[in-house]
């Protein structure tokens, strides 16, 4: 008996990259140093491959090249209509993993304010 395989193309892997987020940290206290970290700071994304079908051969190889850690990453401090620059800092390795650490503005007020980091979305935070 003799056995045909038919090797075809495998389609594309696909996946879906984070956009660049912030770890939410306990409440921030006025005047008091803290630090706040965050995630996915990258530009780029490597949510593609294709992949070879080739028995005892096969491998797969990104489409797009690997990400590189965003730079000069500034995160901001809004409540109400005022708004502090609470420093800036640079994205690390391929998780682009990123930590600004600063004084809480003491001019802040105790109630909701919102985190702005320089890419990916707002964070509502809580100040004592």
């Amino acid at each position: 008996m003799l056995l045909a395989l038919a090797v075809a193309p495998q389609p594309p892997a696909r996946a879906s990259c984070a956009a660049p987020y912030l770890e939410r940290p306990g409440a921030l206290v006025r005047g008091v140093t803290t630090s706040v970290e965050g995630r996915a700071f990258v530009d780029g994304c490597q949510d593609s491959m294709q992949c070879s079908a080739v028995p005892g051969c096969s491998h797969c190889e990104y489409d797009d090249p690997a990400p590189r850690p965003l730079q000069d990453q500034t995160l901001r401090l809004r409540q109400g209509d005022r708004t502090w620059r609470l420093g800036t800092a640079d994205a690390e390795g391929a998780a682009g993993r990123v930590t600004w650490t600063f004084a809480v503005p003491a001019s802040t007020r105790p109630g909701r304010a919102t985190l702005l980091p320089g890419a990916g979305d707002p964070l509502r935070v809580r100040i004592r």
